[in-house]
């Protein structure tokens, strides 16, 4: 949203959907067990619907933090659509990790917010102030196929697991100078870990 209409570039700054580095890789990968295969290629039928058929795959994602604003004090200074936003007046510096309070954080301690003012009626606040934490996520599948004696069709059995490291990825950080006692201090995060089970006949 524009702020200012009569000065657009005093808003300037990175996009909110600004990612500098985004990296997504999707993994599959059939273990080369039973017949046909590298190994165990002679295997008896009984043996072949047990080591055959095995598949292994994954989406791994990973991105740095999006930009984010500060909420200021004011309502409305600027017009009806917009509060208030903060500008910086000192040096500071973001510190993913822990706070003075020993919780998740995005400086090393809340008194951080004095390092920022309102901006005043007719102003503009800054743009893009601060990074967020950035995301680390890997879900993994694992299925195996039993091939059916019609051709063209199978079962599978899968099991999937979303966040399956359980990583830790903080959201949603206070960054607003009217609650300064929680200032910069995550307060929640995506989903722990998921896991799902399937049974799938294809044809």
């Amino acid at each position: 949203s524009i702020q200012n209409i009569y000065n657009e570039k005093q808003f300037r700054g990175s996009s909110d959907f600004d990612i500098r580095h985004n990296i997504n890789a999707n993994i599959i990968y059939e273990l080369p067990l039973g017949k046909g295969k590298l190994l165990l290629r002679n295997s008896p039928g009984w043996l072949d619907q047990i080591v055959a058929g095995w598949q292994i795959s994954s989406i791994i994602r990973y991105h740095s933090g999006l930009p984010s604003v500060i909420q200021g004090t004011y309502a409305w200074n600027t017009n009806y659509d917009l509060s208030s936003l903060a500008i910086p007046i000192t040096a500071f510096k973001e510190q993913q990790g822990f706070d003075s309070n020993g919780l998740p954080s995005m400086f090393a301690t809340t008194d951080l917010a004095n390092a920022f003012r309102n901006q005043y009626p007719g102003s503009t606040g800054t743009r893009a102030l601060v990074r967020l934490a950035g995301l680390t996520n890997v879900d993994i599948s694992i299925a195996k196929n039993f091939r059916m004696p019609w051709e063209g069709q199978k079962v599978q059995l899968r099991a999937e697991a979303f966040n399956a490291f359980n990583n830790v990825n903080f959201i949603n950080p206070s960054l607003a100078l009217y609650s300064p006692l929680t200032f910069g201090e995550y307060q929640n995060t995506t989903a722990p870990r998921v896991m799902q089970f399937a049974l799938r006949y294809e044809f």
